[in-house]
């Protein structure tokens, strides 16, 4: 785990005022770096991603989380989580693309979502879709966009 992954899970948590034993899901979360320091500190991960060997990878590191192969549109929004996190906007194929995800991953969260390190011309439109899906409260601090359910 990078010093900078370290960092950036605390920050996450720290904006979002959450603690040990809040749920964390992230869309497209690889091998889990991101919540891996979660995980050591009390909080219950999960997370969904295309590439099976990454999957395998979280598992082996975080054997109690709860991660499935799967691509991010076909995120289910059914099961709830208290936090969903995307860190992979920036490959995202549209902005419509864009939009779906994040009004399923605020269907999804009881809590608050968290989309870092998006793409300046993708804020606006987030802002808008956030907004429409029912999101509370906005936050945006430089390249990470964060609302409150």
């Amino acid at each position: 785990m990078s010093e900078g992954g370290l960092e950036l899970a605390e920050h996450v948590a720290e904006t979002l005022d959450i603690g040990p034993g809040t749920r964390v899901f992230e869309v497209d979360c690889g091998n889990g770096e991101f919540l891996f320091p979660l995980h050591q500190n009390g909080y219950i991960v999960g997370g969904i991603d295309g590439d099976p060997a990454a999957i395998k990878q979280a598992i082996a590191a975080m054997p109690d989380g709860l991660f499935q192969v799967g691509l991010a549109a076909a995120l289910d929004p059914a099961v709830p989580w208290d936090v969903v996190v995307c860190r992979s906007l920036r490959g995202a194929p549209s902005n419509d693309y864009i939009r779906g995800l994040v009004a399923r991953m605020l269907a999804k969260a009881t809590h608050a979502i968290a989309l870092i390190d998006v793409p300046e011309q993708h804020h606006q439109s987030l802002m808008h879709a956030m907004t429409e899906a029912g999101a509370q409260a906005i936050q945006i601090e430089g390249a990470n966009l964060f609302a409150r359910v």
